[in-house]
């Protein structure tokens, strides 16, 4: 029977080629990429999607992942692939979708969600706002090549796993604390669309970079290094240049010079609440106060709470959206930063969060 009715549920293990056909029509991906992506990656009871007549309209993937907050690992997930057909936006799809994901993944014992989308305007209505930067340098140097430079091959890039969890991982709130083997999968993922792999070591692996080598520009989205190899191994991709533009995608601390090229910081990453009692007691911070919480998307999120994550009724020291207490939470941002989005109810207050969440380095490499 047809409907004209749209219909938001929880995807299905052969949604898989609408979902596909969906993402074509909507990313500019290469088909050995989404052959990959929808072979490896694609997890149905963590996705969404919208359809009327049986026609999908609309639909995002969720992929679980550990999320580093404060050096807490908190039960998150990333968000990838949010598209509506070309047809039918500005119906309030992406609503609907929305709220239905962020629910589900609360249902799924998952805390927060994080994404690195284009166009990071985009999410701030559903309660998604920036939790991180990303560095990026980028000119046409002809640096020389020098020693301790090679083509990794695939058979090795698991040696590259130790330098992900102690410069990526561990380091930075907000970063995916991925297992060797989703390592390995990400790795996996720069390969299915021709990404190369290259290495800086002396007596060991220093760091490593991932490159797509285009005709006319090299773009590197990963590069990860020791602290005090970085300036080398920007060294080592630029000498790649042969006339070509580069950017390579770094943390927004990485100790570098900038000798080959233009540095500039971009805000990379953004991330909503599912649960925020569930992540308030998961953090542990101490602090007397209560705090009341705002959710448009997520009802359970919605009221006073303590910083142990319980309930209360007593009067609270500030009222703000869960969204832009997220980026409290997470450090990218302070209390006093974001003061104009603030309710203040008692100062004193105010001024004991804001001192026991102090801001913290904040990085999201990962895009799936």
């Amino acid at each position: 029977m047809m409907t004209n009715e749209d219909l938001v549920r929880i995807a299905k293990e052969n949604d898989a080629e609408a979902f596909y056909r969906l993402w074509k029509l909507c990313f500019e991906d290469s088909d050995n990429f989404c052959d990959w992506l929808f072979q490896n990656r694609f997890f149905p009871e963590y996705s969404v999607c919208l359809e009327n007549n049986r026609e999908m309209r609309s639909a995002m993937q969720g992929v679980p992942y550990t999320i580093r907050v404060r050096g807490k690992d908190l039960e998150g997930a990333m968000l990838c692939g949010v598209s509506t057909h070309p047809d039918h936006r500005k119906k309030g799809y992406m609503r609907k979708i929305f709220t239905f994901e962020m629910n589900l993944l609360r249902q799924k014992g998952v805390l927060l969600a994080v994404h690195t989308p284009a166009e990071l305007e985009s999410y701030f209505a559903y309660g998604h706002y920036p939790v991180a930067d990303a560095a990026y340098i980028q000119g046409q140097s002809k640096a020389q090549q020098g020693e301790g430079f090679l083509f990794f091959e695939k058979s090795r890039w698991e040696e590259l796993y130790p330098l992900y969890e102690i410069n990526i991982g561990e380091k930075y709130s907000g970063a995916v604390r991925r297992t060797k083997d989703e390592f390995m999968r990400k790795c996996e993922d720069y390969a299915s669309d021709g990404g190369k792999c290259i290495v800086l070591q002396d007596a060991k692996v220093q760091g490593y970079a991932f490159l797509y080598l285009l005709e006319d520009e090299i773009i590197c989205p990963e590069a990860v290094a020791n602290e005090g190899h970085y300036d080398e191994l920007i060294k080592k991709i630029f000498s790649l240049a042969n006339g070509r533009k580069i950017s390579v995608k770094l943390s927004p601390d990485a100790d570098i010079t900038c000798e080959y090229g233009e540095k500039t910081l971009r805000q990379k990453g953004v991330a909503g609440v599912c649960n925020i009692s569930a992540i308030l007691q998961k953090l542990e911070i101490t602090c007397p106060y209560k705090i009341e919480i705002f959710d448009p998307i997520v009802a359970e999120n919605n009221g006073i709470f303590c910083f142990d994550g319980t309930k209360a009724s007593a009067q609270p020291a500030i009222k703000m959206e869960a969204g832009h207490f997220l980026g409290v939470l997470m450090g990218y941002v302070s209390l006093e930063d974001v003061r104009p989005l603030v309710t203040i109810y008692h100062q004193v207050g105010f001024d004991v969060i804001n001192h026991a969440l102090p801001k913290c380095k904040c990085y999201i490499i990962d895009e799936y």
